[in-house]
């Protein structure tokens, strides 16, 4: 399934697949409503698979917010299929508690 983002009451809902193929445009989408927005917020409960590079894009994404003084939350929900890649990388703690 294609990856489809969708914006409901300030959450960015992403659904599909995120692998590769899309980090970069998906890393520039987030990173423009970052200064435009100051506070994003991401689930990825939809999200059917994700590998280390989305993982590596999201820990890209916060360590950005963090430079520009803006936040990102990003959370899986119940979604524990697409945790793997996150236990791989050495800072884990990408996604809200």
């Amino acid at each position: 399934m294609a990856l489809e983002i969708k914006k409901t009451e300030n959450v960015f809902f992403l659904k599909g697949r995120l692998n590769a193929n899309q980090v970069f445009q998906i890393r520039a989408f987030f990173e423009t409503k970052l200064k435009e927005e100051g506070q994003v917020t991401i689930s990825l409960a939809g999200l059917d698979d994700l590998d280390l590079s989305g993982a590596m894009m999201f820990k890209h994404l916060k360590d950005y917010a963090f430079q520009i003084n803006k936040s990102i939350m990003v959370y899986a929900g119940e979604n524990r299929k697409i945790l793997g890649p996150f236990a791989v990388m050495e800072d884990s703690n990408v996604l809200a508690a």
